[in-house]
C-alpha cells in the first residue's frame, strides 16, 4: 500500500490532521492501535470554542453537560474562587461520540481508517521516513507514504522512532472514576481542588456529566494517585456518601510543555505526542485539534508544492496563540507547584475568577502578576516569579 500521508493516532489531533489533508484530494490512512475511539480516561471538559476549532456544531448527542462556570478550591475550601459569567461557557463531552463525529468528517473527506493497527517500526532513509510496519488484528502489514503525522499520544512511537527530542517531555499520572449517585450541587459548575495534602503537584477534579454520574479524578506527581483520590472522596461524604464507582481508568497527561521540534524531514508531530497541552489545567482537546488542523493544512501544502520544507510553517502558525499559551502556562505551573498550602490559600483570597483563567491558560499573566505585586507578602515569593 502507498498513501500520500499516514496519520498515526485517531484522537482529536490525528482526526483533524487527516481531514485537512484529505480535503485537498490527497490519499490518507489513519492507523489507530485501540479497537475503539475514546477508550482512554478523560475529564472531557472543553470550552464552547472547542466546537469552532473542531468545525462541527455542538449538539446534545456529543455533550453530556453544559458548563456555566467553575469553582477552584485552595487547601482551605472556604476560600474558593468562583469563575462564572461573561463569556465563560463550556461542555462536558461524550468524548467517544465526539471522536466518532470527527472520524465521520475524516471519512467523508476520503480518509481510510484502520483500527487495532499498532505501529511496530518506521523505516528511515536519507533522513526521511519512507514506510512503516504495523500489526493489525494479528497480521503484520506495511505501508509506504510521502508524509507521516505522529498523533499517537503519550509514548508516541512516531516521535521516538523518528528521532524527535523528547528530553523535556514530562507527564503527570492520573486516575479517574466515573461515579454514579453523586450529590453534587450546581451540576453546571465544575470543581477543582488544589493543595499539597489534596493532590501533591496536581489537583482533583469533579465534573458532573448529568444528574446521574460524574467524572471524579486526580493527577499527582511523586506519589501514588489512587490513595489521594480515595481519601478525597471519603472526606466529602456530602457529595459521595452514597455514590458508587462504576468505571476506573487512568493514564499520563503531558505537562512539561511543547517538545522543542515539531517537524523533522517529512514527519510532523501533534497533540499529546508533542506535549501540546495546557500544563496547569491538563486540557489538551482543543489545543490538539488546533495543532492537528494546522499540521494537516501544512502537509497538504507540502504535497501540493512537492516541497517538504513547507512543513516548517506548522510550528510558526501554531506558536501564536497556542505555543505561547502553553509556554506561559508552564511558567505559572512551575511557580504554583513550589508553593506551600498557606500561599495557595492566600492566592484564593487575592485572585478573581478572571485572574485564574488568565494564569491557568497562559493568557494575560503579566496583568495578574502586576496585581499581586501590590501585596508585599506575595510580591517576592509569587508575583516576581511570574513576570
Amino acid at each position: 500500500m502507498e498513501y500520500d500521508a499516514v496519520v498515526v493516532g485517531a484522537g482529536p489531533a490525528g482526526l483533524m490532521a487527516a481531514r485537512k489533508i484529505a480535503k485537498k484530494g490527497f490519499s490518507v490512512l489513519i492507523l489507530e492501535k485501540e479497537k475503539d475511539l475514546g477508550v482512554r480516561a478523560c475529564a472531557e471538559a472543553v470550552s464552547a470554542s472547542a466546537f469552532e476549532t473542531a468545525e462541527i456544531p455542538p449538539s446534545p448527542s456529543l455533550t453530556s453537560n453544559i458548563i456555566n462556570g467553575a469553582y477552584v478550591f485552595p487547601p482551605d475550601e472556604s476560600k474558593a474562587v468562583k469563575i462564572a459569567g461573561g463569556d465563560y461557557k463550556g461542555y462536558i463531552l461524550n468524548k467517544p461520540l465526539f471522536l466518532y463525529a470527527l472520524a465521520s468528517k475524516a471519512a467523508s473527506a476520503g480518509c481510510d481508517i484502520q483500527m487495532r493497527s499498532e505501529v511496530k517500526g518506521i523505516k528511515i532513509e536519507d533522513g526521511r521516513a519512507r514506510s512503516l510496519v504495523y500489526e493489525r488484528k494479528g497480521e503484520i502489514q506495511s505501508v509506504n507514504f510521502k508524509y507521516l503525522v505522529g498523533a499517537d499520544g503519550v509514548g508516541s512511537v512516531v516521535a521516538r522512532g523518528c528521532g524527535f527530542e523528547m528530553g523535556s517531555y514530562e507527564i503527570i499520572p492520573t486516575i479517574q472514576y466515573v461515579m454514579v449517585n453523586c450529590n453534587i450541587p450546581e451540576r453546571d459548575m465544575i470543581r477543582v481542588y488544589m493543595g499539597n495534602e489534596v493532590a501533591p503537584l496536581g489537583y482533583v477534579w469533579v465534573f458532573a456529566k448529568n444528574e446521574y454520574m460524574a467524572n471524579v479524578g486526580i493527577g499527582v506527581r511523586g506519589r501514588a494517585a489512587k490513595p489521594y483520590l480515595d481519601r478525597f472522596i471519603e472526606r466529602h461524604p456530602e457529595f459521595f456518601g452514597n455514590a458508587k464507582v462504576i468505571k476506573e481508568g487512568g493514564g499520563g497527561v503531558p505537562v512539561g510543555g511543547q517538545i522543542p521540534e515539531l517537524v523533522k524531514g517529512n514527519v510532523v508531530i501533534c497533540g499529546d505526542a508533542a506535549g501540546q497541552v495546557i500544563p496547569i489545567t491538563g486540557g489538551g482537546i482543543r489545543t490538539s485539534m488546533a495543532a492537528g488542523s494546522i499540521a494537516g493544512e501544512t502537509v497538504a501544502e507540502a504535497l501540493e508544492a512537492g516541497d517538504a520544507s513547507i512543513l516548517k510553517r506548522y510550528p510558526m502558525r501554531y506558536s501564536e496563540p497556542w505555543g505561547s499559551r502553553i509556554s506561559k502556562s508552564l511558567k505559572v505551573l512551575r511557580v504554583i507547584e513550589s508553593l506551600p498550602d498557606s500561599d495557595l490559600n492566600t492566592l484564593g483570597e487575592l485572585l478573581s475568577g478572571d485572574d485564574i483563567i488568565d494564569l491557568a491558560n497562559g493568557l494575560d499573566v503579566k496583568r495578574v502578576a502586576a496585581k499581586l505585586m501590590l501585596h508585599p507578602m506575595v510580591a517576592v515569593r509569587i508575583a516576581s516569579k511570574l513576570i
